[in-house]
């Protein structure tokens, strides 16, 4: 019997009523200088008036903000809740952990590592700002483990190689963070197990566009995800064997056909960046419609969680705009809020 999800789903539909709306972000858009953009988030709840008007003075209020609703929510939380819950805080902390990976094997700085990132429970602000601050992916890996962190086991084998790929980091990441999500999500009902199904075959996609030009057996070989609900082995061959990119993300849209992301796959070819705000665009839209449909599934908590991501990423993309002075509708454009 699924996990009664009344009050939490209720709780999550009030925080969704504390983000801001796509007028506000556009407008936000529009501030012109930082000082014009503290004060004009400031005055919508997001940042206390004291914070610094810079970049990395923004981006802390906005993860702040976002781990302070992220909190309320998991106090709503209880020991039958916690796999349900783990589903979703999970994701954020794998793209997180990836994040930060990244950000370690390329030498950025440790502001950088964190930006746009969605603290939670288990990885907080001050553990994300640890993990940021760490010299290679393998000490990232060596504070997840010291912490017990559920995502760091996977990564130990990787990293006990004396020069670990990132490649393979990411592939064990993301085979680890879909064992657990895949399940977690029997605990909560069939829309909860399709919605973790729904991420391999995401993780699935990217992994095809990115690799796509090196269309190497031994690639597909290796970073193939195993659990998701429409990319298999065999589709994820065929994917890889398209003869264009552009035939790639056209064979995704119809292999997605029965849901929201055929849209964003299915749109003109564009950059891997702007298509990653599409299918979240996408997968807010069909979790929105669902709670409406469902309203006792996990869906609103989906629903929740997506949109916050969204407005995390969406402002700091206003953030930035504004510090590099493009125009508002650049940003504009950019934005994943529908």
């Amino acid at each position: 019997m699924p996990v009664y999800l009344g009050d939490i789903n209720t709780r999550a539909r009030g925080l969704g009523t504390r983000l801001l709306s796509r007028a506000d972000i556009e407008r936000l858009a529009h501030a012109g200088t930082l000082w014009s953009l503290q004060r004009e988030l400031s005055s919508l709840g997001v940042c206390p008036a004291e914070t610094p008007a810079t970049p990395a003075g923004l981006d802390l209020a906005v993860r702040r903000r976002a781990a302070g609703l992220m909190s309320i929510l998991g106090r709503w939380s209880t020991a039958d809740r916690d796999p349900i819950l783990a589903v979703i805080l999970e994701d954020e902390d794998r793209r997180s952990i990836q994040a930060v990976l990244r950000g370690a094997e390329q030498g950025a700085g440790s502001e950088a590592r964190m930006s746009g990132l969605v603290p939670t429970a288990s990885l907080s602000e001050r553990a994300l700002r640890v993990l940021a601050s760490q010299p290679t992916p393998a000490d990232v890996v060596r504070m997840l483990v010291l912490w017990n962190h559920p995502l760091g086991a996977p990564l130990v084998e990787v990293v006990a190689d004396p020069r670990p790929s990132l490649f393979e980091m990411e592939v064990a990441l993301q085979r680890g963070f879909a064992a657990r999500a895949l399940k977690h999500a029997r605990a909560g009902g069939r829309h909860l197990l399709e919605y973790a199904q729904q991420l391999v075959d995401i993780m699935n996609a990217w992994s095809i566009l990115l690799h796509f030009p090196e269309r190497d057996e031994s690639i597909a070989e290796a970073s193939f995800i195993e659990g998701g609900r429409f990319i298999g082995r065999d589709v994820y061959d065929q994917l890889f064997a398209s003869e264009t990119l552009e035939d790639a993300q056209r064979n995704l849209a119809r292999t997605m056909r029965e849901t929201d992301l055929a849209s964003a796959f299915g749109a003109e070819l564009q950059s891997l960046a702007s298509l990653e705000a599409s299918v979240l665009r996408a997968q807010i839209e069909q979790q929105g419609r669902e709670a409406l449909v469902t309203p006792e599934s996990a869906a609103p908590l989906i629903a929740f969680a997506l949109r916050l991501r969204a407005e995390v990423l969406d402002l700091r993309r206003v953030i930035w705009g504004v510090a590099l002075r493009a125009p508002a509708a650049l940003i504009q454009t950019e934005m994943v809020a529908p």
